[in-house]
C-alpha cells in the first residue's frame, strides 16, 4: 500500500505510524526524514520485507552517522516504529536500550565578562566582502541576538524578515527544536540595535527573505554561523587560555541562561516563580532541563543550600551532640 511520504513494502505500517503520532499531538517532522531515508534503505535491501528484523536494524544503523548521539537518535526513530508494529500484532526487532553507548555529556563553556567583551569587539570590525556583501553587517547582530535572547543558531539563522516586529520586540521563532514554536521579546536595548541593523541591511538588500540575509537575501547555510565563530573567537587571545572543552557557538545560549539566573539570585528574586518563564522563553521541552543550567550558575550554590536546608530539617533526624 503506497502513500504520500513512503514507498516501500512498510509504507503502509510508516505512514500509520506517522499519524498516529500527529494524532497524538507531535508534530514528528524531524523523524519523517529519518523515516523516509528508512524506508529508501528497506526499499533497496529489503524488497519484500513486511516488518522489522535484527538485519535490517544493523543495516540501518550501519549507514547513519559516526556520531554517537545522532546514532542514538537515528536508533530511536527505528525502534519507536518497532514498537508500534508490535502494538499492532506484526512482530518486530526492537533494539535493546543500551546496545549503543551513550556519549558523555559535554561540559558547556560558560563565557566570562572579559570574553564577552572581547569577543563583540571581534565581529564589530568584521569587514565588508564583495563574496558576502552582507556579512559584514549579519555577523554583529545575529550574535548579540544569540546570546541576548538565549536562542539556538538554528532559530536566529531561519527568521524571515516578518517575524521580528521592531516597533514592539516581539520575535516568532519558527524554526525551534522539536517544531514547537513560540514568542519571545527582546530588551529595549538589543531592539535599538535591532532597529539600527534594519535601517541599514534594508538598503543593501530590500527585497529580502530572512531577517538575516544572504547576498541571495535567503538564510544562511548551516554550517556559516560555527565558521563565523572560529573566524573571529579563535584568534583571540583569551581563546589560547580556556581549558577543557573548546567553546562552541551554542554556549552563548548557555552562558544566556545561567547569566540570567545568576542576576536572579543575586537581586533575591524568586527562583522558583522566574524559573518557569524562562524555560518556556528559550523553549525547553520541559523544566528538568533547567536544573542542568543550575549547577552551572556560581550564585546558585546558596540558594540550593538554602533551599536544602528546608528539605534537611523534615527528612534527617536531628543529631544529638555529647555535651
Amino acid at each position: 500500500m503506497g502513500d504520500k511520504n513512503f514507498h516501500s513494502s512498510l509504507s503502509g505500517h510508516l505512514q500509520a505510524f506517522v499519524e498516529q503520532k500527529q494524532a497524538a499531538g507531535y508534530t514528528y517532522r524531524g523523524n519523517i526524514g529519518k523515516l523516509r531515508i528508512f524506508d529508501d534503505m528497506v526499499a533497496e535491501k529489503f524488497p519484500d520485507a513486511s516488518t522489522v528484523t535484527k538485519d535490517m536494524n544493523n543495516s540501518w544503523l550501519s549507514l547513519r552517522s559516526i556520531y554517537p548521539r545522532t546514532l542514538l537518535n537515528d536508533a530511536n526513530a527505528v525502534r519507536q516504529f518497532s514498537k508500534y508494529l508490535n502494538g499492532i500484532g506484526v512482530e518486530a526487532y526492537v533494539l535493546p536500550y543500551g546496545s549503543l553507548k551513550v556519549p558523555p555529556r559535554y561540559e558547556p563553556h560558560i563565557y566570562t565578562d572579559k570574553e564577552k567583551a572581547a569577543f563583540f569587539r571581534s565581529i564589530d570590525e568584521c569587514k565588508w566582502s564583495k563574496y558576502s556583501p552582507t556579512k559584514s553587517y549579519v555577523v554583529p547582530m545575529i550574535f548579540r541576538m544569540i546570546y541576548c535572547c538565549g536562542l539556538r543558531s538554528s532559530e536566529a539563522r531561519k527568521l524571515y524578515r516578518e517575524d521580528v516586529d521592531l516597533k514592539t520586540g516581539k520575535v516568532l521563532i519558527r524554526a525551534s527544536k522539536f517544531w514547537q514554536e513560540r514568542v519571545i521579546y527582546t530588551s529595549w536595548d538589543l531592539l535599538e540595535n535591532l532597529r539600527d541593523y534594519e535601517a541599514v541591511i534594508s538598503k543593501v538588500m530590500p527585497d529580502r527573505i530572512a531577517f538575516f540575509p544572504n547576498r541571495k537575501g535567503q538564510f544562511f547555510s548551516s554550517s556559516v554561523i560555527d565558521d563565523w565563530f572560529h573566524e573571529f573567537w579563535d584568534p583571540l587571545p583569551e581563546a589560547s587560555r580556556i581549558i577543557g572543552n573548546s567553546p562552541r557557538v551554542h554556549d552563548w545560549r548557555h552562558t544566556y541562561f545561567t547569566d540570567r539566573m545568576d542576576l536572579w539570585v543575586k537581586e533575591g528574586s524568586d527562583i522558583n516563580s522566574l524559573e518557569m518563564y524562562l524555560s518556556e522563553y528559550v523553549g525547553h521541552s520541559h523544566y528538568a532541563a533547567d536544573d542542568y543550567y543550575q549547577h552551572l550558575t556560581a550564585s546558585f550554590y546558596p540558594e540550593m543550600e538554602k533551599r536544602m536546608s528546608v528539605v534537611n530539617r523534615n527528612i534527617l533526624p536531628e543529631v544529638p551532640h555529647e555535651k
